[in-house]
């Protein structure tokens, strides 16, 4: 497995992996009506969007899109972004279903972690997820995630879930398993 940083060549892999991720995982905890409708449109839109405006990826240090492929294949991917209030929100983690419990999302974690604190020192990241979504809540207590906050969020296709944030200081990030080397 190599984690590298993403590009707008990365695009259609990302949002396909990110639909597959978000039918699998959200099954029954989101509406089956929006989870089989376009959502690959809609996160090819969003991918579009973040990858498409940046000639020099990775220049901008106010997000990171980090890629876990083994050969060719998107094995998982993880994006940050720095938010106004300083601290820097890690958007999206997602494993290829097949991959669940392979090591590859502690992997994109740990690497995340370092964006951030090379890039952002002292601030803490964040994640919101799922409140139904267990096995990725026991995966972010692993992780040593502490919650900071829970919410409903209204979705645009009519719909609401409730969230749970998960927060990482600074010595927080630094603490959690180093994973298994892999090529960088």
């Amino acid at each position: 497995m190599k984690i590298r940083q993403g590009t707008a060549n990365d695009i259609e892999a990302v949002a396909a992996l990110h639909t597959a991720s978000w039918r699998t995982a959200y099954a029954g905890l989101m509406p089956d009506s929006y989870l089989n409708g376009p959502l690959l449109d809609e996160r090819s839109r969003l991918w579009r969007a973040r990858l498409g405006a940046d000639p020099h990826p990775g220049g901008d240090t106010t997000w990171r899109l980090l890629i876990a492929e083994d050969g060719d294949a998107l094995s998982g991917f993880v994006y940050l972004l720095l938010q106004d209030d300083g601290r820097v929100l890690l958007d999206n983690l997602h494993v290829s279903p097949a991959l669940k419990r392979s090591g590859i999302g502690r992997h994109l974690m740990h690497h995340g972690f370092e964006w951030a604190a090379a890039h952002h020192p002292g601030r803490a990241v964040y994640l919101e997820v799922l409140r139904d979504n267990t096995p990725a809540r026991s995966f972010y207590r692993r992780m040593g995630g502490r919650v900071t906050r829970e919410f409903v969020e209204p979705f645009s296709a009519g719909f609401e879930v409730s969230v749970v944030e998960y927060t990482w200081d600074a010595p927080a990030m630094r603490s959690i398993p180093t994973p298994d080397p892999v090529t960088s």
